[in-house]
């Protein structure tokens, strides 16, 4: 058994925020302190108008203006990634830095406990930075809320004397790493046997106005909002309410500084267009900004509906909820679907992954979202089956440690010399997943190496195909150019026809639309429609539209893919001959070799192209040159001409000169042509 050892009035310093997620557990953590050091100093750092800012004085009893001796701000912005807001950025992170070493020089904490986020990198970065000078000693704990570590965390890894994670199989340095679980403040976890969570459930009816015979839905998607799940929400009240024993309360979270989403307005303006609603549907709905009783609505509810960030599945395990998980896609390491999905594979939660919409492209673009009928067929089976939702709830409930928030606090107080080392935890392990946590280029990688056919690779299994799309609609969704262009090729290499409009739309964007499609999305675009393989009358019309693109590599990449598609669906494609003929002197001589390789795969008749080819008999590029001879042998193949008449042509194209390298490929693709033996008394070719 450990042994108390003697303590000392101490300094304690948290940061951590940006995000309710990441200042929930820091307060967890600090209660847990305060109740083993009641006289030690607590200062928590974060950046203004964050959900610190709201968070931290309503839970320490402190002025919210940031004018409290222990509530702290600093400057700090997210990481923008390559964009001319890196500049901003790393002005902002040195002016918070500086600022975070004045605040650890005049406090001297003990212990920094940092949760994440990119309001904890200047006061970690200049932890570092002192240690450095060796101006400060102090120890640092780095708690991981998710399956996948973030940025900030990976960052701070390597100065962190120990770390704290959540999930099984979180990717961290094992010297380093402690399987600790995830802290959840104790408003929210006090009820955790059946009889408490019974009465809590009738006294939270009670105080809430709603009866308690009644199916409670509790949405919310975090302290800012969650559009996807605002407006799945609204979308799905019709069905939702059609049962008249359907509660909802719904958060729509707060509008934060720098936040340009607006919650609230969203959700009022798309009720407002919606006809169908029952006449008691107001008495129904419950509508807030933003929860600070969380207990009480955790304590109603019979269905969580949210996002799956650590903290708020945290909770819903702590007081034992059936809940539906609406993971966020394009997040770094995709790590709130490696939560929703360890919840998942554990009994403990239904998933449900955003999509995007194909109905409303024309409208929105490719954006991310739930239809009310993918909600109704999770979550309908779980209002209607008590038993099955009741089994949910307790094996919710059983994955939650209530001695979590102690374990932390013995390995903290062993951090500054308090106790002796606590004995280790260890979290249920699962397999390691194929798809999650991969990154764009290597999602690419994975499903190209499929499509080729590696030996070594096996096929997506079912469960990896879903996960899969919805990491390729969250790419698609982005609002960065280079996860979108490679979603493009994703689609095509795993065969993912379903998305096949949206390849069609980023390809060619309706005119008068607004919307900027960068040029290399509208190229990769193209490529993944020849990879799927398909043909429709909108792959069609796409492919004929975009042989006109004013970027050449678009306009060569659709020639491309009626080449190759053409092998399967030459009879459909033969409507876009015109087409091919009218870009043929297109002044790109890559564009005019692939649409001379195109009219080979796809022309129904010799006398339609004829002309087109003797065009190219002397183009300037002899790559064009062979194209003409790739095309003739294409057409001999396809019966479209015959043999001596491929070789006759194509005698005409060698009498035009060399390719000009050592190994002539002009001559060798003229050598391949069939029928070459039949024309009397050849003469050498130059």
């Amino acid at each position: 058994m450990a042994t108390q050892k003697t303590s000392q009035t101490r300094c304690f310093l948290f940061t951590g925020g940006g995000t309710g997620g990441h200042v929930a557990p820091a307060l967890a953590i600090a209660e847990e302190l305060r109740q083993r050091h009641p006289d030690a100093r607590f200062h928590y750092v974060g950046v203004a108008g964050k959900a610190e800012a709201t968070m931290v004085p309503r839970a320490w009893k402190l002025k919210a203006d940031g004018g409290s001796d222990q509530l702290h701000f600093v400057r700090s912005k997210g990481f923008p990634g390559k964009s001319p807001k890196l500049i901003g950025f790393g002005l902002s992170l040195m002016l918070g830095i500086w600022k975070a070493v004045r605040i650890l020089l005049r406090h001297k904490p003990d212990l920094v406990v940092a949760t994440g986020g990119y309001v904890s990198a200047p006061i970690v970065f200049a932890v570092a930075l002192l240690r450095k000078l060796q101006l400060f000693d102090t120890v640092v704990f780095i708690h991981e809320q998710n399956a996948a570590p973030g940025r900030m965390n990976l960052l701070g890894v390597r100065i962190a004397d120990r770390v704290g994670v959540s999930f099984p199989g979180t990717p961290i340095d094992a010297s380093k790493r402690l399987e600790v679980g995830y802290p959840v403040r104790k408003m929210v976890s006090s009820a955790q046997e059946p009889e408490a969570v019974a009465v809590a459930r009738l006294a939270a009816r009670d105080s809430l106005g709603i009866p308690q015979d009644a199916k409670v839905i509790f949405a919310f998607g975090g302290s800012q909002g969650a559009r996807t799940i605002n407006r799945l929400m609204v979308d799905a009240l019709p069905l939702l309410l059609a049962d008249p024993k359907v509660y909802v309360i719904h958060g729509t979270g707060k509008r934060l500084a720098g936040n340009a989403y607006d919650g609230m307005a969203d959700v009022e303006y798309r009720t407002a267009e919606i006809q169908e609603l029952p006449s008691d549907w107001k008495d129904r709905v419950q509508r807030k900004d933003f929860f600070h009783d969380m207990g009480t609505y955790y304590a109603a509810s019979d269905v969580v509906v949210c996002r799956a960030g650590a903290g708020s599945l945290n909770e819903v395990c702590a007081y034992g909820v059936a809940a539906v998980t609406i993971p966020k896609a394009n997040l770094p390491g995709d790590h709130q679907a490696c939560n929703a999905r360890v919840m998942e594979r554990l009994g403990a939660a239904k998933v449900v992954y955003e999509r995007v919409a194909l109905e409303s492209l024309d409208t929105e673009g490719p954006v991310e979202s739930v239809s009310p009928e993918a909600l109704m067929e999770v979550i309908g089976p779980l209002l209607s089956d008590t038993q099955a939702r009741l089994s949910m709830c307790e094996q919710a409930r059983s994955l939650y440690d209530p001695g979590t928030n102690r374990r932390i606090g013995d390995w903290l107080e062993f951090m500054v010399g308090v106790r002796d080392e606590p004995e280790p935890a260890e979290l249920p392990q699962l397999e390691e997943e194929r798809v999650l946590g991969l990154g764009h280029g290597a999602m690419v990688g994975l499903l190209q190496r499929m499509h080729s056919g590696a030996s070594d690779v096996a096929p997506l299994s079912n469960e990896e195909r879903r996960l899969a799309l919805y990491k390729i609609d969250g790419y698609l969704a982005s609002s960065s150019f280079t996860p979108v262009a490679r979603g493009c090729r994703m689609v095509g290499y795993g065969g993912f026809t379903e998305r096949q409009p949206i390849l069609s739309y980023l390809a060619r964007v309706p005119s008068g639309s607004g919307r900027e499609v960068w040029p290399i999305v509208r190229r990769d675009a193209l490529h993944g429609i020849g990879l799927l393989g398909t043909c429709n009358p909108d792959i069609i019309r796409t492919l004929g539209a975009s042989l006109f693109d004013p970027y050449f590599e678009a306009s060569y990449r659709a020639a491309w893919a009626i080449r190759v598609l053409g092998k399967e669906h030459a009879e459909d494609l033969a409507a876009l001959v015109p087409q091919l003929v009218d870009t043929h002197e297109h002044p790109y001589f890559e564009v005019r070799q692939e649409v001379l390789r195109a009219l080979g795969a796809v022309a129904s008749s010799f006398e339609t192209i004829q002309n087109v080819l003797a065009a190219h008999r002397f183009d300037p590029n002899w790559k064009v040159r062979q194209a003409v001879l790739e095309c003739l042998r294409a057409l001999a193949e396809r019966g479209i001409i015959d043999a001596l008449q491929a070789a006759t042509e194509g005698r005409e194209v060698m009498l035009s000169g060399s390719g000009y390298q050592t190994h002539y490929p002009l001559k060798q693709a003229y050598n391949q042509l069939p029928g070459r033996d039949l024309i009397a008394n050849e003469a050498p070719v130059p």
